[in-house]
């Protein structure tokens, strides 16, 4: 039955993306690297799933993760950067957990905490609790705090976790600094390395306007007061890609930016910031469709990634960044 949805969709898609953005995907190639005998690490990237203990959510969801599970080349990881659910509600942590325990979409699971998952009508204290308990049961990794890293294929990632409930991030002085020695062992490996925050760097990807509201402030959208404090930990080290969610914008590029400000990879130097789409919500702009992510390819001399629908099994062909290491 998801076989044959799947299938339906993959035929579908291009159609509703010429609505919304006139370019077909490419329906036949495989899911697989560019390059797969020469490539060192592949695994997808996603965000905002919001699930809720409702059909359509966890529907949408398990279409993605069954995508994944049947490539034709195994991922070594799914990330997925955030908003893992609506409001971090027991119920629909169990969703999520029920949804994943379903497929086998990568070797590894890497999930980095948004600010919908600490909006629990009970406590902060118990969002957090909800994360650790629940991370554990769908990664099988054990962590203390709402950041933590971790190495795959011998790449670091870096995942950060805001330290309140409101929807800006807060990183406390303890984080920061767990930051700083973590980044600094991680570029000891000469390697790119992975930083996963549900929230981008303040006025990057064309921030604050295209966070929505109608009187931006100049930090709407964005990590908030501890932005610049992570910028200048990132920028010390060459091969940084972070990785965010949280804007709702859909896949853009040139033409996105020239309209709107918007696009979802910049790069300045050897740091780059790549802004996921909302998989299972509405986005504002470029490729507006659910179901999206971003798959990362990475070589000795370089870093591919592909704007890829994990709900229909295509890839959008005009979004494919290179991006050389140094």
């Amino acid at each position: 039955m998801v076989f044959f949805i799947q299938k339906l969709l993959s035929l579908i898609t291009p159609v509703l993306m010429l609505i919304s953005f006139p370019f077909f995907g490419n329906i036949k190639e495989k899911s697989e690297p560019v390059k797969p005998d020469e490539c060192k690490l592949n695994f997808a990237a996603i965000s905002d799933t919001h699930m809720k203990d409702e059909f359509i959510r966890q529907f949408m969801v398990e279409l993605g993760l069954n995508g994944m599970e049947n490539s034709d080349s195994r991922l070594d990881a799914l990330v997925v950067s955030g908003d893992l659910t609506d409001h971090g509600e027991y119920d629909e942590w169990t969703a999520l957990t029920e949804s994943f325990s379903k497929y086998d979409p990568a070797d590894e699971i890497v999930l980095a905490c948004g600010n919908h998952d600490t909006w629990t009508d009970e406590s902060f204290e118990k969002a957090k609790e909800h994360f650790i308990e629940f991370n554990s049961e769908i990664s099988d990794r054990e962590i203390t705090e709402m950041y933590y890293s971790t190495k795959i294929n011998g790449y670091t990632f870096v995942v950060l976790g805001s330290e309140t409930d409101r929807t800006a991030a807060y990183f406390s002085p303890e984080q920061l600094e767990w930051l700083e020695e973590t980044m600094s062992v991680a570029a000891q490996d000469n390697l790119p390395i992975f930083v996963i925050s549900h929230w981008p760097i303040n006025q990057s990807h064309g921030l604050p306007e295209t966070w929505g509201d109608d009187e931006p402030e100049p930090d709407d959208g964005g990590i908030g007061d501890e932005s610049a404090a992570v910028e200048a930990i990132l920028k010390k080290y060459d091969n940084v890609f972070m990785i965010s969610g949280h804007l709702h914008n859909g896949i853009g590029e040139k033409a996105t930016e020239k309209i709107w400000g918007y696009t979802s990879v910049e790069s300045e130097g050897s740091f780059h910031s790549i802004n996921l789409p909302a998989y299972t919500y509405f986005n504002a702009r470029g490729q507006v469709l659910n179901g999206n992510g971003f798959n990362f390819e990475v070589y000795d001399d370089e870093v591919i990634i592909r704007a890829r629908s994990y709900t229909s099994d295509i890839w959008y062909t005009p979004y494919e960044y290179v991006i050389p290491l140094v």
